[in-house]
């Protein structure tokens, strides 16, 4: 496995100026549409800035429920905060209550999804990784769920598998 968080917080570092002085600075452009135009341009940026360094390549999304799962995401260190998507039955919001509040770098597999900010209309920061678990030891029935992870407590490794 090869580290490269620096390359990620690069594409972290250049989106979210992007969304936060292009679009948030522009009171007329704090809308979803503007949201949806940034998020094709996040695509581009991602397949311009982190595709050719890293290596990766189209064959790296292994499906389109866990399109980067060539990404991991590890926590730095040897234990965590973590905040897991807990699904309630006919409501589509996402909480992110599950009781297991805390993960380690061996006992979990946790693939890349995106960044994520709560308010999504106001001025970003990519606070947090949002990732899919594709393993995790200790919890089983949490594999395929999706968490949030804080940026600074993790590091990105391209899985050479």
């Amino acid at each position: 496995m090869r580290e490269i968080t620096s390359l990620m917080d690069h594409y972290r570092i250049v989106a979210r100026s992007i969304w936060n002085v292009g679009f948030w600075s522009q009171p007329d452009l704090r809308n979803w549409d503007s949201w949806d135009e940034f998020q094709e341009i996040n695509k581009l940026l991602f397949n311009a800035l982190v595709i050719p360094p890293s290596e990766l390549t189209e064959g790296s999304a292994v499906t389109e429920t866990d399109p980067f799962a060539a990404l991991l995401i590890v926590p730095s260190s040897p234990t965590v905060p973590i905040m897991i998507h807990r699904p309630r039955e006919g409501d589509r919001n996402n909480y992110w209550d599950d009781p297991v509040r805390e993960v380690t770098a061996t006992d979990a597999e946790l693939h890349f999804l995106d960044y994520f900010d709560w308010d999504l209309m106001n001025y970003i920061d990519f606070q947090y990784y949002r990732v899919r678990i594709a393993k995790f030891a200790s919890q089983p029935h949490l594999v395929g769920r999706d968490a949030l992870l804080e940026h600074h407590q993790a590091k990105v490794f391209l899985n050479s598998e």
